[in-house]
């Protein structure tokens, strides 16, 4: 199996987005919050980073990724 020689920006960015996720899930369960809520919550977190990557830093055809139409 190929591993990558560094971690990249967008590998810290998979790594929040469950992240996020989860510890709205958990808001939900330990606080006097709806369950659902904290999920609900830490989905739009985690879409605003989704977000933000492709508007800011857009992946580019670097060594490696996949590319279409090749």
């Amino acid at each position: 199996m190929h591993r990558p020689p560094s971690l990249t920006r967008y590998d810290g960015l998979l790594a929040a987005m469950p992240a996020s996720v989860a510890g709205g899930t958990a808001a939900g369960w330990w606080l006097a919050i709806p369950l659902l809520a904290g999920v609900g919550v830490g989905a739009g977190v985690a879409a605003v980073m989704i977000l933000l990557s492709i508007a800011m830093a857009p992946a580019t055809g670097q060594k490696g990724s996949i590319q279409r139409g090749t």
